[in-house]
């Protein structure tokens, strides 16, 4: 008979379901792994789009981004990893560079600001859905009452244009900065 060790896990939960855990597991444990495994699951799709942007280029024009846990959303125009393998060395460097290795992704977006940002920061994956582009897009030209695709909002820029609240603002609502005030309006 082996005797478990201290961080053996049994499952059940003693009520029909099996032996009673002779460990328990703390929730920063299972915080912890969860962690993991969602870095791991951004580290894996970003490094996706970055070979996916070599073969469908069109896709990258921000209707795929990131969210930060700031709240930002970033749209991505590129991608792609900044320590994308490994090294060779000793162990122990291996196994440290095997542990960075594509957590830190530079992130280009299409008006062209750069972010170098690690997985961790990482809140949510976004993207617009094909129907979605295409409704933003049709809307973008009756909005302006032309039939030329080129010229256009799309992807990012299209979401950004008709997603503008069609009510007034709050500042609407209750008076925003008078003309002449140092708070904000113009002065002439």
């Amino acid at each position: 008979m082996s005797v478990p060790r201290p961080n053996d896990v049994r499952r059940g939960n003693g009520v029909g379901g099996g032996p009673l855990p002779n460990h328990v597991v703390r929730p920063s444990e299972v915080e912890a792994r969860r962690r993991l495994f969602w870095e791991n699951v951004v580290r894996d799709m970003l490094t996706t789009l970055s070979t996916l942007r070599q073969r469908s280029p069109e896709m990258f024009d921000g209707r795929m981004s990131i969210l930060t846990h700031a709240g930002e959303r970033i749209p991505i125009a590129n991608v792609f990893p900044m320590f994308a393998c490994s090294i060779v060395g000793t162990q122990q460097e291996r196994v440290a560079s095997g542990e960075v290795a594509s957590s830190i992704f530079r992130i280009k977006t299409p008006n062209g600001e750069v972010f170098t940002i690690p997985v961790s920061e990482v809140r949510a994956l976004h993207a617009l859905s094909p129907e979605l582009v295409e409704a933003l897009e049709e809307a973008a030209r009756a909005g302006e009452g032309e039939e030329d695709s080129e010229t256009q909002p799309f992807g990012f820029a299209a979401f950004r244009s008709i997603s503008a609240p069609a009510t007034p603002s709050l500042f609407d609502e209750i008076g925003g900065p008078e003309e002449g005030d140092p708070a904000g309006g113009s002065e002439e």
